[in-house]
């Protein structure tokens, strides 16, 4: 695993030129349209791939912002943190963080969890450290096609126009929530991926 840092469009060039991606050389050079980019996909800044393994210093890195967001609710963190490192051991799961000119240290209150293929919808996911809330590119119908109640107490309805695709919350307050918060992230990546 490697930190990446550079805007996204610098990222995708590098990926080009090194012939990383799958991409033909036709969509490779293509910039997503306004209509279809997600507005903080520009405030990504270095990304953490599963592809390897972790590296100390990346790990250090990662622990730091994960501890210094969640503050002192140990739970919460623990929860933010083994669920990072589940995401890390998939294959084609990136983790970036969010850039924010707001904080002292450059970086956002959320890391953004996406598929590492072309980016034409942006994060399947948002993940909050400070409130351990996953944030995922799901509506009331795609629970129902994974046979999931909406009146389940662990997962939030969040009241957004229609048109915002970030329609479920899902706290990480324990390890069955947890647990429910990587079956709803599978499936907002199986949807990025087919669509």
């Amino acid at each position: 695993m490697r930190i990446i840092e550079g805007s996204p469009q610098e990222i995708v060039e590098y990926e080009r030129l090194a012939d990383r991606t799958s991409q033909t050389s036709a969509t490779a050079d293509a910039v997503p349209s306004p209509e279809i980019a997600e507005p903080d996909a520009a405030d990504e800044t270095a990304a953490l791939t599963g592809a390897a393994p972790l590296p100390a210093a990346d790990h250090v890195a990662l622990m730091k912002y994960i501890y210094g967001r969640a503050g002192k609710n140990h739970e919460r963190t623990v929860q933010t943190e083994r669920f990072i490192k589940r995401l890390l051991e998939q294959e084609n799961v990136v983790v970036a963080f969010g850039r924010s000119s707001r904080t002292s240290d450059g970086l956002a209150d959320y890391l953004m969890i996406r598929d590492n293929g072309p980016q034409r919808y942006g994060a399947a996911a948002y993940l909050r450290p400070s409130n351990g809330g996953l944030t995922v590119r799901l509506g009331p119908d795609d629970l129902e096609g994974l046979g999931l109640d909406e009146q389940d107490g662990r997962i939030q309805r969040r009241n957004v126009a229609p048109s915002d695709p970030y329609k479920i919350n899902c706290p990480l307050t324990d390890d069955e929530a947890a647990g429910l918060a990587f079956t709803l992230l599978g499936a907002a990546l199986d949807i990025v991926r087919r669509e």
